[in-house]
């Protein structure tokens, strides 16, 4: 199996994906609506589906708008699959310093970490950050978690503050108690924290040009990132560059604006890249530059490997009940076996067979432009030196995947193309994307 890490659970994307649902409030809802719970739940099981199993990072995990509205209790109900260890625990693992969830929580509340995914406007969560880092104090914070345990110190370190109301400050360490108690009791794993390998992330995708930028103060801070001014402890620290990059992007200038995002969107690949790299994980690039319109679409198939799945499958795997989940992935237990283990693309397409036969097509937006997810196999060769290979087929800005045995003419830098592997999500019997005009979701798989 491949584990996932998917730049989709971003804590600050995830604090965006639900302030948008928040009629323009800015402020990220507690509790999913039913339709945005179905898309949640359908990106998570299709992130299963294609590794075995997802990785998150501590803050992904506790800091999380996505997972504070989402129960372990329900979740192992609803993601597992009975084919992993029998369906005993979530197929989730996150890391932590010391392998101690507990304890990386109350680091973070006695750092002054910003939490991105309380419902409270970003100012009362900048506030937050700064009353907490007045007050940090690591050998009484260790203490009174020796004393109170990590529910009971996380609320007195919260209370000390006063930023928060006392339901909210309840609700948010109910939240957090759920999480720990589900890793003690071992319903997800929790692995220690290893070294982002920054070199080979920037080997493999380095920051953007100076000539990519329209502005002198986004050349600026690009040179101010390579220059190690945004490092910390001699790492790049992402907090430090979003703050320098803050006044860009809320300038008046659209060139300022625009390079502001770009070198946020880059710094975020890089970031997770070095750990994906480092945890041996599969990179899921959830929000790429361009959706592929379908008369795209239409014309690889002369050039691509390409799978059928039904029309938005995610929202489907989604709206599966828990016990319709278990039965699916039940049945096509054999096949995804076959294809965690040896990526054999006609058990992926048994997979989505009996999705289409087994869902109806959702009600759809009437959008032409659809998303793509692409899917990075990071994989060391045998000199050391981690390779990618870049995909042709004309998906302009995506990178193609590694498999083991991958030829070493593909090594990082070598050049060459190598056609993207999609799964083009069509109406189900439609044998060929030449033979379909309606919409397509296209996702690059290793």
């Amino acid at each position: 199996m491949t584990t996932v890490l998917s730049t989709e659970w971003d804590s600050v994307r995830q604090r965006a994906r639900l302030s948008s649902q928040a009629a323009g409030t800015g402020v990220p809802l507690e509790r999913p609506t039913a339709l945005e719970r179905a898309e949640l739940l359908g990106r998570l099981r299709w992130e299963v589906i294609q590794g075995g199993s997802l990785f998150l990072v501590y803050p992904q995990l506790l800091d999380g708008a996505v997972f504070a509205g989402l129960r372990p209790a329900e979740l192992l109900d609803e993601l597992t699959i009975r084919a992993i260890d029998g369906g005993a625990a979530l197929p989730l693992r996150v890391n932590a310093r010391g392998a101690d969830l507990a304890g990386q929580l109350i680091a973070m509340l006695s750092t002054g970490f910003v939490f991105s995914s309380l419902p409270v406007p970003d100012d009362q969560c900048l506030r937050l950050q700064q009353e907490l880092s007045a007050r940090a104090d690591h050998r009484a914070a260790a203490e009174l978690l020796m004393a109170e345990g990590p529910a009971g110190a996380a609320d007195r370190l919260l209370a000390a503050t006063g930023v928060l109301d006392a339901p909210l400050r309840r609700r948010t360490v109910a939240r957090w108690r759920d999480w720990l108690e589900a890793a003690e009791r071992g319903l997800l794993q929790v692995s220690s924290l290893v070294p982002a390998d920054y070199p080979a992330a920037y080997a493999l995708c380095p920051p953007p040009r100076p000539e990519a930028l329209a502005s002198d103060s986004g050349r600026a801070a690009l040179a101010s990132w390579i220059g190690g001014e945004y490092d910390r402890n001699g790492l790049p620290n992402r907090s430090l560059l979003y703050e320098s990059l803050d006044p860009l992007l809320y300038s008046g200038d659209g060139a300022e604006r625009a390079d502001a995002q770009l070198l946020r969107e880059s710094f975020d690949e890089t970031y997770y890249r070095a750990i994906a790299v480092s945890e041996g994980c599969a990179l899921g690039l959830a929000s790429p530059r361009r959706g592929l319109r379908r008369r795209e679409a239409a014309v690889l198939p002369a050039s691509t490997r390409v799978v059928l799945f039904p029309t938005r499958f995610e929202l489907r795997l989604g709206l599966m009940t828990a016990a319709a989940w278990q039965r699916y992935t039940d049945d096509v237990a054999d096949a995804l076996t076959s294809w965690w283990q040896h990526r054999d693309l006609t058990a992926l397409q048994d997979v989505g067979d009996l999705l289409a036969a087994r869902t109806k097509e959702p009600a759809s937006g009437g959008e032409d432009e659809v998303s793509v997810t692409r899917l990075q196999q990071l994989v060391r060769q045998a000199s050391g030196v981690t390779a990618q290979v870049v995909a042709g087929g004309g998906m302009s800005a995506a990178t193609g995947v590694l498999g083991g045995g991958t030829p070493g003419a593909f090594a990082a830098g070598a050049g060459g193309a190598l056609a993207p592997m999609l799964v083009a999500a069509v109406t189900a019997g439609v044998n060929h994307l030449s033979s379909f005009r309606g919409r397509y979701d296209v996702i690059e798989l290793p």
